[in-house]
Formats: C-alpha cells, structure tokens, sequence
C-alpha cells in the first residue's frame, strides 16, 4: 500500500495544486456548462446518467459542494494515469513517465474543456488514453485481461462522451492493422473470444442510452437528423479567421469554439505563453517520430499514427478551413451520426494522443545521449517546466479564474416552503439556459435543476450564433410559446405541464417577465432578495 501511494504521489501533487485552492472556501463550483446542486436528477435513459450517479454516491459520504471538487479532481488524476498508461508502453523510466504525463494534462484542449465545465470530456479524453494503453499492451502480449480491459475503458469513454466512439473506432482500425500485421491469421484464434467480450462490456456500460434509443421516439438518430442543421455546424466550428490560423490552432492543440465568447482568460492571447512552450516541445515529438520510424519495433505504429495524425487535422479544422470544407460537409451527410460531432475540434484529443506517444519516444532517445543523460534530472525538471507552459491557467484553482459561491440564503428558504404533490412542477424564469447570477458573477448554466427539490422546468435555449434553441424539448416549446404569446396559449389554465409555482429570479432581463402578475391565474405569494415566488390558482 504504501509503495502504491509513493508511485502516485507526484500525480497526486500535481493535482493537489490544482484544486487545492477550492478546499479553503466552502460553496460549489459553477461553470458555464456544468452546474452541481443537492438535487441532481437520476434518469437512467439520460447519457449524463453515470455522470450524475457518481455524483449521487459522492454526496453520502460528502457534501455535494465537496464531491464536486473532489470529481474534479478524480478526473484530472485519471488524465495524469492515462497518460502514464500510454508512456509506460514506450520506457519504464518512473521520471521520464511522470514529466511526459504532464503533456496530457497541461495543454490547451485541456484547458479550454475544463474552463467550460466540460470536465466529463476531459474525463472521456482520460479513460480514452487507458483504453488506448490497453491495444497497445494488447498488440505485444496478447493476454486477454488487455482487451477486456480495453472493452470496459471504451464503454466508460462512451458513457461519458459518445462522440469519442470516433475516435476510438479510427485507433481500432490502426490497431487491427498492426495486429494482423505482426500476428498474421493465426492472430485470430487469440482475437476473437476477448474482442466479443470486450465489445460485450462496452455495450452493457451503455445499455442505458442504447436501450433508449432502440425503443424509444427520443433517440440519437432523430435528433442528429432532424435537429442538427448547418448552422449548428456554423455555431461551433473551428476557431479560426483564415486558413493558416486554424490550422495552427489545431496543431497546437486550440481551436475550441468556446473560448470566442470571453468568459475566462483565452491562451491565445498571452503573448508570452503561447505557442512559446510547445516550439520547446516541436523538436522532440519531431525526433521521436523519426526515431519511431527507424527503429523496427515501432515504424509501423509511428508510420500509422502518423497517417492518423494527418487526418485528424483534417477532420479537426471540420468546415473552418475551405480546402477541407467541401470533405467534411460529405461526412456530416453521409457517415452515420457523424453530424452529431458537430464541434469537430474535438479531433484534437486524438492529435494529443499522438503528440504524447512521439514525445515520449523521443526524449526516451534524446536521454540516452552523454550529454543528457549526464544532467538527467535538471533535463527532465525543465522539460516539466515547458509542459506546464502550455496551460499555466490551470494551476491553483484554474488561474483564480473560478472560485467557490453558495447558493443565496432565500433559494433554500423557498425550496422548504415549497409542497409540491407527486406531478407539481416549478417553471423557472427568466428563459435562458445560460445566464449571469450577480451571486456567482459569471455566466454559466441555469442551476434551477439541481437545486430545487420540486422537479423544474427551465429553458433549453443556448441563444448563441443564431441558434435559440434546438433541443426539440416539448416542455420548452410549450412554455415558450406561453412566453411568446404573454400568456395567451392557455398552458396553465389547462395545466398541461403540471406547473405549480413559477419561480422569477431577479437576473438579467427579469423585469421583462413582469407581465405574468397581470394574469388572473397566476399569484405573488412571496418575495425575497433574489426570488419572486407566484402559486397557480
């Protein structure tokens, strides 16, 4: 036990210094799109639902405020293993393991995903490395427990973010490759059995949203069909206002859509960070390739990687860069749920991957050189250094950037007085589903869900790049109909949602609301400093 400790502790260190700002303040962590509350829902058909049940089993041992940090920390601590996953394959140098792991956390794709509160992608990214580390320990040994290994990683990758089944599937296919390359045919009688099991695994980690979609209206194939237009593809592309500037974001690791619209500090523009650290870095991925490819263990994979490095730029750059526009346009209308990848940047994780295995070759070779090897240890400690350069943001509680806030004082007073029955429900105003709270100081998801014990309808309208809302949520569309039309389309005097109380919360363009104290049907039983709270009659 105490050898296993000391192995992770510089992990655990790194990580330490990340979160460990949020441990002295009591209060939750808001993000634009992830939000924690007392009340998050279990609805097992829902892709969020592992994501909610770990938060669920966190808060009986802690506080959901505490969980909350503690997942995030979980989650960059499964990023550093994964990484250490991949690297152990190349050297079984500890030292040179643990400061080339730090690529896979201290990068821009990372950064800008955690900034957002997409820390379930940078989860996937993680648990993605694993199952990438498993085909390789696969591809040398052939033992079985690799490739179920890998049948449980990918299942979980896929539980959290389906999208990366792409980039799981195209690793796959170099795998088979490789495989039948160095085995031959009689490779097959050793694939089979733990391939099915493992294909077996990954489906039972998914059977919650697969079962959902086979039998049910509500399913992925409809909504990526009838819901997922161009200008969704538009909305979140690539970052990038020219060609050459969205291929270069892409190859250092940028490109997220998110970071155009200002709410936290954007790499691109610190002038003495970025780009500066990776040029260190450019020259040891480039030798480890060329390495790779001399050596005969390795070429193949480095020649393959490679090829799959290349068309991850493609796809990465999506429809932001003309040349591969017209390529990408024909995927989205022909490749099976490919349009659901409508943020192609995700392909970076992918070039992150590749990036970390030719690093990991390539300062393996540059330490045994006199040279290097002589000062070792400084070598290694400065390359530490460079790695986290690429992202310094991340360090102590994200830069400062976000801090810890408590839900007001009167949301839990309300949230008590409130008797709602068995089919009440609560609709919460105003219709955002981003939103500034002067108590949080910032923009991120309306937390209303995972606050109040009544269950609540709020809005699905992400009001952004000429997108309102294209969530086809009936609850949303009748209530925003009701809004439109100030009351007149008859929701609740039918009370076809089962609202009973509307909460108002004094945000943003609240005053606009004000109308609904003139309907007849609608009462003002109470109010408080961020809350107007009105009954149904």
């Amino acid at each position: 036990m105490k050898k296993r400790i000391k192995e992770y502790l510089p992990y655990i260190i790194v990580v330490a210094v990340i979160i460990l700002p949020w441990f002295f303040h009591s209060g939750y962590l808001f993000f634009t799109d992830m939000v924690w509350g007392p009340n998050m829902d279990l609805n097992w058909t829902s892709n969020y639902f592992l994501f909610n049940l770990i938060a669920k089993i966190l808060s009986f041992v802690f506080s959901v405020a505490l969980g909350e940090k503690l997942f995030i920390g979980i989650t960059l601590f499964i990023v550093l293993l994964g990484g250490r996953k991949i690297i152990n394959y190349f050297t079984k140098d500890k030292f040179i393991i643990f400061f080339v792991s730090l690529f896979t956390l201290f990068n821009p794709f990372i950064y800008d995903r955690m900034m957002y509160g997409q820390v379930i992608i940078v989860l996937a990214f993680g648990l993605f490395l694993f199952s990438v580390g498993c085909l390789l320990d696969y591809l040398d040994n052939r033992k079985p427990k690799q490739m179920i290994n890998f049948g449980i990683y990918a299942g979980l990758v896929l539980q959290f973010s389906v999208h990366f089944v792409f980039f799981i599937g195209i690793i796959f296919l170099l795998f088979l490759i490789l495989y039948f390359k160095k085995w031959h045919l009689e490779g097959w009688k050793y694939f089979i059995k733990p391939f099915f099991l493992a294909f077996v695994l990954c489906l039972l980690i998914n059977v919650n949203w697969i079962t959902r979609d086979i039998f049910t209206q509500n399913n992925t194939r409809n909504f990526i069909n009838s819901v997922i237009t161009e200008q969704d593809l538009l909305a979140f592309k690539t970052a990038g206002t020219s060609n050459l500037q969205v291929l270069n974001n892409i190859l250092l690791m940028s490109g997220f859509w998110g970071k155009d619209q200002h709410r936290y500090a954007d790499l691109t523009a610190v002038k003495e960070n970025w780009g500066r650290s990776f040029l260190f870095l450019l020259p040891l991925i480039l030798l480890g390739f060329i390495v790779g490819v001399r050596k005969k263990e390795t070429r193949f994979l480095s020649i393959g990687l490679f090829v799959v490095f290349g068309l991850s730029i493609v796809l990465a750059c999506g429809i932001s860069f003309s040349f591969f526009q017209n390529f990408n346009y024909w995927l989205f209308e022909h490749i099976p749920f490919y349009k659901g990848l409508r943020e192609t940047q995700k392909w970076v994780s992918v070039i992150v991957l590749i990036y970390t295995i030719f690093l990991s070759i390539g300062i393996t070779t540059l330490l045994k050189t006199k040279t290097i090897s002589v000062h070792k240890n400084v070598f290694l400690v400065f390359l530490g250094a460079i790695i986290i350069m690429q992202a310094p943001f991340l360090l102590w509680g994200l830069g400062g950037q976000v801090k810890t806030a408590s839900y007001p004082v009167d949301w839990q007073v309300i949230d008590k007085e409130l008797k709602c029955e068995k089919e009440d429900r609560i609709l919460f105003l105003p219709w955002h589903l981003y939103m500034s709270f002067n108590w949080i100081g910032r923009i991120i998801a309306n937390p209303s869900k995972v606050f109040f014990t009544c269950p609540v309808i709020s809005s699905s309208a992400m009001e952004w790049s000429n997108i309102y809302d294209n969530s086809q949520n009936d609850d949303s569309q009748k209530v925003f109909e009701w809004l439109n039309k100030k009351g007149e389309s008859g929701l609740l005097k039918n009370n076809e949602l089962g609202i009973k109380y509307i909460l108002l919360t004094k945000e943003l363009d609240w005053e606009n609301y004000l109308w609904i104290e003139k309907k007849g049907e609608i009462k003002l039983i109470d109010e408080t400093p961020t809350l107007r709270v009105y009954e149904i009659q």
